[in-house]
């Protein structure tokens, strides 16, 4: 989904958008600039009209897990051939020459869940040698990197419930699982006591996106009993292939056949519709470059947002009736930028007594993303109950979480980078008293940025460089250089030169992510690889773009002002009465 962002009315106010600082910066230097950097073919396409015009997005890419679960589809339930053969044949063209399936980033939760469902899909409906040598492939690779797991920093969704039930099916299958793999017992029960029985078929309860976790177990009343009014599981591909597996379902299938169209080369996403979510973080990435919600958001977008607001929360999709902090949070933001008069305390339904906020009810682990995004709602938006104690609690929360004094990361994206670039951001916004707490925590992550960019400007975490890491790393060093942040006169002369240097620094990740990315090249698949958690790694295409055009901005209003050797001097409005 893509935010609305028509040049006519970004010119309206001569070329120039309210900055963060409480002051307008030039966006770039001619209105041909402008237009090449916020023209809707660089983005995405459609625009404007996203939310009623879903079918003009890009969407989400495909993926090999839920792929894979479609491919696993009899015919018929029970029969021994898949009802979407071109799903199957897909699997064996698009195994990894180390014999997983999954992104391309090596990230060992997604590479194994994706590789026991493909393996599973084959050892069930391939008949063929060459079937039998992906599978014989496939569990080579869980014998190799099986071990790797307890190793990564950030879990996939559902992965303690997922993985038994995918293990347990793979086996079914013939496959023969290695069994130091079977590791999650525990963790899926205590998953399950969070979850009340009664709520587990309720299409109101996150659990629902995961379902193909029942296996065996799964109650086919139940399962339609959760099926959402356009036919899926919880939006899921995987569990609405798992529901239609066993049970024949015209709804059903109308879903997943829309699903791989869509695509259309024979793979499905983990996740659609989710256009609230697209619009959201596509323009909330923009929005952090300085752009204004007014070029963000059609009156269409602002009603179903007021009133998704006014009913409890905002979710990723009008379809998935599950509200979440961080869309909530979001909307807030970009709302009242709009001159709204918004109730912040629609956040309360995710706070924790006395602690930090939650994305969703009966989830384990807090999100980084989702406490900075709140945090930033706050900042801006007055009216919260109790306000001033609720921000220095989330900033203790965010200097708690800081990973050895660097950098962060966030549940719902494996880069540290995406968590790193937000809090810089959002920190940077901090009232004058409580900046001195923010100060070194930000500049301990800038120093990080710094040292860990690649001779050709580029940034990624995982031993190869990424178009969306490098984009998040420049916004974070361009918002880094607008924080509040105070200096000694004898500093003044070493700070100069350290942000001479970052000129320097974003002027190399910018033509990186110019050479990459120009004219013709969006659709290279390699060059946005999936980042992005969900039960397994996934590309929202939409949002990984208005990131990449974001930092470009940032960097060039950034240019045409001077602000990358102005730290301390400049500030954005932080939380009106707090801050004076």
């Amino acid at each position: 989904m893509a935010p609305h962002l028509t040049v006519d009315r970004v010119e309206a106010g001569n070329g120039e958008v309210p900055g963060r600082l409480g002051r307008t910066h030039p966006i770039g230097a001619d209105p041909v600039e402008l237009r090449s950097l916020l023209r809707p073919a660089s983005i995405g396409a459609g625009l404007s009209g996203v939310l009623p015009e879903a079918d003009k997005r890009p969407g989400i890419a495909g993926t090999a897990y839920d792929t894979a679960w479609l491919a696993a589809v009899p015919v018929r339930p029970g029969q021994r051939a898949s009802r979407f053969p071109s799903s199957l044949q897909w699997l064996v063209d698009h195994q990894s020459p180390d014999g997983s399936w999954g992104g391309e980033v090596p990230y060992e939760h997604d590479r194994i869940l994706s590789t026991l469902a493909s393996l599973t899909a084959l050892a069930s409906f391939g008949r063929r040698a060459v079937d039998r040598a992906s599978v014989k492939s496939g569990v080579r690779y869980l014998w190799q990197h099986g071990h790797i797991l307890a190793s990564e920093p950030v879990e996939l969704v559902g992965f303690e419930l997922l993985l038994p039930a995918l293990i347990q099916g793979a086996q079914g299958a013939g496959v023969p699982v290695p069994p130091h793999l079977d590791i999650y017992g525990k963790e899926r029960a205590e998953k399950l006591r969070l979850i009340p029985p009664a709520a587990l078929y309720s299409p109101r309860t996150t659990a629902v996106h995961s379902l193909e976790f029942l296996g065996d177990e799964a109650d086919l009343a139940g399962l339609k009993a959760a099926q959402g009014v356009n036919g899926s599981i919880g939006n899921s591909p995987a569990a609405t292939a798992f529901f239609l597996a066993r049970r024949d379902d015209e709804p059903a299938l109308a879903y997943l056949l829309d699903c791989a169209g869509r695509t259309g080369d024979n793979t499905v996403p983990v996740l659609h519709p989710c256009e609230t979510f697209e619009l959201l973080w596509a323009a909330y990435h923009l929005f952090l470059a300085g752009v204004p919600s007014a070029a963000l958001l059609t009156a269409q977008e602002q009603e179903v947002l007021r009133s998704s607001l006014q009913a409890g929360g905002v979710s990723l999709s009008p379809t998935f009736p599950i509200p979440d902090a961080d869309d909530t949070a979001v909307a807030l933001l970009l709302l009242h930028e709009l001159g709204e008069s918004m109730d912040p305390g629609v956040l309360q339904a995710f706070a924790l007594p006395d602690k930090h906020f939650v994305s969703f009810q009966h989830e384990r682990h807090s999100s980084v993303g989702v406490n900075l995004h709140v945090l930033h709602a706050l900042l801006r938006v007055p009216g919260y109950p109790d306000r001033d104690a609720t921000v220095v609690r989330l900033v203790d929360y965010l200097a708690e979480q800081q990973i050895r004094g660097l950098y962060w990361f966030d549940k719902w994206h494996i880069s540290p980078y995406y968590a790193t670039a937000h809090a810089i951001a959002v920190l940077g916004e901090l009232p004058p008293h409580l900046a001195p707490r923010a100060a070194p925590l930000i500049q301990r992550s800038l120093d990080w940025l710094r040292q860990t960019q690649n001779g050709d400007g580029s940034w990624g975490f995982y031993g190869q460089p990424t178009a969306e890491e490098t984009a998040y790393a420049l916004l974070g060093l361009t918002a880094g250089s607008q924080a509040h942040v105070s200096f000694t006169r004898s500093e003044i002369e070493r700070v100069k030169d350290v942000y001479e240097r970052d000129r320097q620094r974003c002027a190399r990740a910018e033509r990186y992510l110019r050479k990459l990315l120009g004219p013709g090249n969006w659709d290279t698949e390699r060059k946005l690889p999936p980042l992005w958690i969900d039960k397994c790694l996934y590309t929202p295409t939409m949002v990984v773009r208005s990131a990449i055009q974001a930092a470009r901005i940032a960097y060039r209003r950034a240019e045409r002002t001077r602000d990358l050797g102005c730290c301390g001097r400049n500030r954005r409005p932080g939380m009106g009465s707090m801050a004076s």
